[in-house]
């Protein structure tokens, strides 16, 4: 396999990955080739996002290595 097609390969592993997630309320935050940020928010994430932060929204960073496979791990929250 070549550089294109395995870069090709790798896309196609996360857009699959990132399709499940958005069935499950997740929605992309940020995106490049072979990594991306999603996060799914509280149904009240304007009221927790004051009083629980922590609690009112999940952040993954999912990224891609150069097998397919798909990790995601927990994203820092976003700092104001």
């Amino acid at each position: 396999m070549n550089g294109d097609e395995t870069a090709d390969a790798r896309s196609v592993a996360l857009d699959a990955y990132l399709a499940r997630r958005a069935g499950q309320g997740f929605h992309v935050e940020t995106r490049s080739g072979m990594q991306a940020v999603i996060v799914r928010r509280h149904r009240l994430y304007v009221v927790l996002r004051w009083f629980a932060p922590r609690r009112s929204q999940q952040r993954l960073v999912v990224s891609v290595d150069q097998h397919g496979e798909v990790t995601s791990l927990a994203a820092e929250p976003v700092r104001w």
